[in-house]
């Protein structure tokens, strides 16, 4: 019974995640050889006052807010 755990910022809307546990599950049953009925995904939405990166918590603006950045946003 595989498990497959998923962290994420908390938002994204169920129609997301949905899709997201079908192509997870359809990988996971093809590399492992495992029925789909036995693999379980489970999401952990994580509020944005609970994440930081870089020292800086997602719920307060970044030091350099609206400048553009080489590395994107993934929120």
């Amino acid at each position: 019974m595989p498990i497959i755990r998923v962290e994420l910022l908390a938002g994204r809307p169920p129609e997301v995640k949905q899709a997201l546990a079908a192509e997870l599950t359809e990988v996971a049953a093809r590399h492992l050889g495992s029925a789909p009925a036995h693999i379980y995904v489970m999401f952990d939405d994580i509020a944005h006052h609970d994440w930081a990166v870089a020292g800086q918590m997602f719920d307060k603006p970044a030091p350099n807010a609206g400048k553009a950045t080489a590395q994107g946003s993934d929120t």
